[in-house]
Formats: structure tokens, sequence, C-alpha cells
């Protein structure tokens, strides 16, 4: 992340994520400085889709992927498709054994998809 430092006219503002605060700089006639904080925002919240997790929890369990994230995406839609259609656990592995690094790969991707997309199937990868 990076701060960046916005001055005017005797005020600092700090900004990072969202957030906002802003710094007031006051000279006293000693000639000493003191900083008093005149407001806060804190930094919003950021929502994470079905898709965001989806995404994070491949990379986690399985590592770097240098497939496009619309693409595996599209993966984990596909194997809850499947599922709805009647496929097994067994068909779904065996669909995606080829895709990357073969069962370790395709165990990501079900298991994602089916805790983000479809969890009502996790009754059959019990």
């Amino acid at each position: 992340m990076y701060k960046k430092l916005l001055i005017t006219a005797g005020a600092l503002a700090l900004t990072a994520c969202g957030g906002t605060k802003t710094v007031y700089v006051v000279e006293t006639p000693e000639s000493t400085t003191t900083t008093e904080v005149a407001k806060t925002t804190e930094p919003p919240i950021a929502e994470w889709t079905e898709e965001d997790e989806f995404i994070y929890d491949i990379e986690t369990n399985y590592g770097t992927i240098y497939v496009p994230h619309s693409d595996l995406i599209d993966a984990g839609y596909m194997v809850c498709e499947a599922l709805r259609e009647g496929a097994t656990a067994t068909d779904v592995y065996a669909a995606l054994a080829g895709l990357g690094d073969g069962a370790t790969f395709g165990i990501a991707i079900v298991g994602s998809a089916v805790v983000n997309f479809c969890p009502e199937f996790e009754w059959k990868f019990a």
C-alpha cells in the first residue's frame, strides 16, 4: 500500500485505502510546533464477491496460477452446472484432470466452486 501526502495551507492530509486523516501544523509564539488531528475517516471495508473468494481460495490452496481469472471463474460455474445435471464428484474431477497440474489443480477448482458457487452440492464431496 502507499500513502500520499497532500500539503496545502498548513494542513497535511494523509490518505491510504480510501481513508483520510487531516493533520494541522500549528506554530506557537514559543517557536515550537504542535500537531493536532482534526478529522479521521476510516477506510471503507472492501466487499468481496463470490468470484473474488473463488479466485482467492484457489490461489491460497494451489498457488500462483497462470490462467486468466475469467477462465477459472467460467470453469467454476461449469463445475456447478455439471453437478446440477447429475455429474458425480469423480466425473467432475475427471473432466478437469487435463487442466493445469492435473488432479491438484482440478481439486482446487472443484473445491472452491462448490464452496463459493454451489454449496448445495457439498454432500457429493463428503
